[in-house]
């Protein structure tokens, strides 16, 4: 495994600036990871008498909540004697918070860094970066949904035949909502970043934990916000047990979805995925317009075909809630540590099961 000259630049402008704001601190030379390594690279830190060896993850952009999940992953794959570390352009305060938490050390670009092992404590915060993020193809509207119908299609392993990652082009496309032009575009770029594989004639999708991290912070960043075109409040949301239910073509998200699939959540917030909602069923609930309200509508961005095959999985979820990656995602969106910790529970029932092909 061998660093991409972006991710060796963040790393080494993360060295740079937290050895300048700490004296007594030394750092090896930077080595790639070996294959049986966790994370991209291996930097030990000297201080006094004491060394330790990280094993270090590099993100070459904002650290978001979406990479926690792969981290945790991470942290625990370390041997004795070593620890993790994720690297980043720049992690703000609420990431920060949890990755200390979890006790996974972190550096970025702007010198902010908690590092604890014996011997060795560092925190610096507040740094601001002024370096831009980088931007890959896999950003685009078109690629986060052509990655969100590949990641949500239910047997890709199983019956690679039958998946959309193998079909055709247009059936592809009219799953994803997108050009049949786009496909192609999105599928290249793929591979160029190293998740497709071209294997005896099929695709397949690999590192998989990292598409999923990189697809929530591309929608969340770029493309969520386009989709909201309602907002309204409700008196109470946690009665929305006891409400109507919901309209043809509407698909609860976020809160609501979390708290039905993970048994964990009080919601307070509502997130709804339908092109329109009635006038008729907004007057039952008693939704009242309002900029500012504890209930959001946002369009579907996926194509119908997609619906049925979320559906085909043994476990499967409510018809009227959307695949629980976008729940998932939906509940990032608060940036608040209870939907967080519900989201890391969605992520351990559902998700991480798409990330182990067979």
């Amino acid at each position: 495994m061998s660093l991409k000259q972006t991710e060796m630049d963040v790393l080494q402008k993360a060295v740079a600036m937290v050895a300048g704001e700490v004296s007594d601190l030394c750092f090896d030379a930077i080595r790639c990871a070996r294959s049986n390594m966790p994370g991209d690279a291996e930097l030990t830190v000297h201080t006094g008498k004491h060394k330790h060896v990280f094993r270090v993850a590099v993100r070459c952009g904002i650290l978001t909540l979406a990479a926690l999940p792969v981290l945790e992953t991470l942290a625990k794959q370390c041997t004795p004697g070593s620890s993790l570390m994720v690297v980043a352009l720049k992690i703000g305060p609420t990431v920060a918070k949890l990755l200390c938490e979890r006790n996974i050390a972190f550096m970025d670009a702007a010198g902010n860094a908690f590092l604890k092992a014996p011997g060795l404590y560092v925190w610096i915060s507040g740094k601001r970066s002024g370096v831009s993020k980088v931007v890959t193809g896999l950003h685009r509207q078109s690629a986060v949904k052509v990655i969100f119908a590949l990641l949500t299609d239910s047997g890709p392993d199983k019956e690679p035949d039958q998946a959309l990652l193998n079909s055709p082009v247009r059936i592809l496309a009219k799953a994803a909502g997108v050009a049949t032009g786009s496909v192609s575009n999105v599928l290249n770029d793929l591979r160029s970043t190293g998740f497709l594989l071209d294997d005896n004639g099929a695709r397949r999708l690999v590192d998989r934990e990292r598409l999923i991290e990189l697809w929530t912070t591309n929608y969340l960043a770029r493309f969520r916000h386009r989709l909201i075109h309602h907002r309204y409040r409700v008196a109470s949301v946690r009665e929305w047990e006891r409400m109507h239910s919901l309209p043809p073509n509407a698909w609860w998200s976020g809160e609501v979805a979390g708290a039905r699939l993970t048994r964990h959540l009080r919601p307070e917030k509502m997130t709804v995925y339908a092109s329109a909602l009635s006038d008729e069923w907004v007057v039952r609930v008693g939704l009242r317009p309002d900029p500012g309200g504890n209930v959001e509508v946002l369009t579907p961005f996926w194509g119908d075909d997609l619906i049925s095959r979320w559906h085909r999985a043994p476990d499967d979820f409510p018809k009227d809630c959307v695949h629980p990656l976008l729940v998932y995602a939906d509940l990032l969106a608060n940036d608040e540590e209870r939907s967080s910790e519900t989201a890391k529970r969605l992520y351990d029932k559902f998700l991480r099961k798409l990330t182990a092909p067979g």
